[in-house]
């Protein structure tokens, strides 16, 4: 029948479109292009019908206690590139999610450190998620219980303009850090 890739790969995952014959449901739901029902019919029936008119069987739903599947007849090049476009528009109104980060030393001092968390309320507020970040280095690790301690007391600052996922600073290749999420 249709010999034509049924894979489509979006940047950010990978969907697959069951296409005529990889419909495997014996019972078949046939919506026309106006989304309208037009009756269910058994799968060689569907097939027939859609090869007809020219069209192709395009898999919306799969319901697997009835074992129907919901179809749309539509022209497989059309839908694609339809489809393609609602995507991309998708994307342009979707806000992409930024991450500032906050680099600090673990041997910060208080003034200093309250301008961090200044600079990190105001980033918070404008919605923004915010990584605060302490890199240790060669033998500063042994002070990572002070990284720690700072971080979770920035953590408790910040408690009332963002929330972390975790309890406990995360432990990265040079150093801990923790990330807090706009309210």
């Amino acid at each position: 029948m249709d010999t034509r890739p049924s894979n489509t790969f979006n940047k950010d995952r990978t969907f697959m479109v069951y296409l005529n014959e990889q419909i495997k449901a014996p019972t078949i739901i046939v919506l026309d292009e106006s989304w309208a029902n037009v009756w269910t019919f058994p799968r060689k029936r569907a097939l027939e019908m859609a090869e007809e008119q020219g069209m192709d069987l395009v898999q919306i739903r799969y319901d697997q206690t009835t074992m129907t599947s919901t179809v749309k007849m539509v022209d497989y090049g059309k839908y694609m590139y339809q489809k393609g476009k609602d995507d991309k528009e998708k994307r342009k109104t979707m806000k992409p999610t930024v991450l500032k980060e906050i680099k600090l030393n673990y041997a910060i001092g208080e003034n200093d450190l309250q301008l961090k968390i200044k600079k990190a309320i105001e980033f918070l507020k404008e919605r923004y998620n915010v990584k605060f970040f302490i890199k240790l280095k060669w033998r500063e690790k042994i002070y990572a219980n002070k990284a720690i301690e700072k971080l979770v007391k920035i953590k408790g600052d910040l408690a009332e303009y963002g929330k972390s996922q975790f309890e406990t600073p995360k432990q990265e290749a040079q150093g801990y850090s923790i990330i807090l999420f706009s309210k």
